[in-house]
This record gives structure tokens, C-alpha cells and sequence, in this order.
């Protein structure tokens, strides 16, 4: 790779991490309603045009590259999973979704905005990343191994139950009758 593509790569993922950091701060302190490439291209100096190559799709590839971000804190933390790990990963699930519940929410407005077109790309987004983790995690729940196209599904069923328990603060009860829920409706999906 030429020097040139290698500063550029480098650049583009210093530009990605900083519209990632401040859209975060926009959804959490202000609203999201406030966030668009103006605003970015505004607090971040970088050149509007820029900003559309590296997030064409606007505020539904930058919630997507922040989804990215918290994926990515799970997997260095869990490496092998039994009960004890299994329980601390739904807490810890729930404990990060309850800190960004103002972004859960963004992210239930972009899909009901547009539910076609985001959850088309919410699935590319999910075929461009490593789901070992989750796997991992509903395989050791349902105790057999589960085909990867069955898996997107679940993780999908997954995600939206949890999303619903945190913005409507602990729809389904407590925490603990959270979490046995969760386990019987993977194990039914994955028999």
C-alpha cells in the first residue's frame, strides 16, 4: 500500500472516531434530533463532502459505526462463557444499554423513519462484523451449536427485547426475570 493510502486509512480512522465521540456527546447531552452532517461538519472542521464519503448514508452510517463501538468493548471482555459469565454479560448488556438509553432511543427513531432501508443496512452492518461473542453466548444457552442465518435472526429478536427493557425502564420486571425470559425465548427459537 502506498504511503499516500496508508495516511489516508490512518485519516479516516481518526475522522471516524472523532464524528463517533461527538455524535455520541450530540445524543447524549442534546437531542437527537440535533445531529446531522451540518452540525458535524460544523464541530468537527472536517469538510461536509468528506464526512458523505466516509458515512454516505448520513446519521444511519454514523449510529451504525457507533453501534460498532460497544460490540467491540464485549469482546475483549468475554472470552469463554458458563453461568457466572453468561450473568455477568446480561448485566453488563444492560448496565451499557441504560447509559446510552438516549442513543437506543435514536436508534429506534432512525429505524422507525425509514424500517426498510435501516434494517437493510443493520444487516449489512451485521454481516461486516464478528458475531462470535453472541454466538458463544446463544449457543451456550440453547447447548447445541446454531447456523449463522438462524443466529441473525435471533440477535435480531435479541436486541429489540433488550432495547424495549431499557427505553421503557424494565418493561419486563426486574433484571433477574429479565434475564430468564431472555433465556427461554432463545432456547425456544433455537430448538
Amino acid at each position: 500500500m502506498s504511503s499516500h493510502r496508508k495516511r489516508y486509512a490512518r485519516d479516516k480512522d481518526e475522522r471516524i472516531t472523532q464524528v463517533v465521540r461527538i455524535s455520541q456527546e450530540i445524543i447524549e447531552n442534546e437531542d437527537y434530533d440535533n445531529l446531522s452532517m451540518n452540525v458535524l461538519h460544523k464541530r468537527t472542521k472536517i469538510p461536509i463532502g468528506t464526512l458523505y464519503k466516509d458515512f454516505p448514508d448520513g446519521k444511519e452510517d454514523v449510529l451504525l459505526e457507533i453501534l460498532k463501538g460497544f460490540k467491540n468493548k464485549f469482546d475483549e471482555k468475554y472470552k469463554k462463557i458458563d453461568d457466572d459469565s453468561l450473568r455477568d454479560f446480561f448485566y453488563n448488556s444492560l448496565d451499557i444499554g441504560r447509559k446510552r438509553r438516549k442513543f437506543l432511543i435514536a436508534l429506534q427513531l432512525e429505524t422507525l423513519r425509514n424500517p426498510d432501508s435501516f434494517i437493510m443496512k443493520a444487516r449489512k452492518y451485521a454481516n461486516d462484523i464478528d458475531f462470535n461473542l453472541f454466538k458463544q453466548v446463544i449457543e451456550y444457552i440453547c447447548g447445541h451449536s446454531i447456523e449463522n442465518e438462524k443466529l441473525l435472526d435471533m440477535l435480531a429478536i435479541w436486541k429489540a427485547v433488550i432495547r424495549q427493557h431499557i427505553i421503557f425502564r424494565n418493561l419486563y420486571g426486574s433484571d433477574e426475570k429479565f434475564m430468564n425470559l431472555i433465556i427461554k425465548i432463545m432456547r425456544g427459537l433455537g430448538s
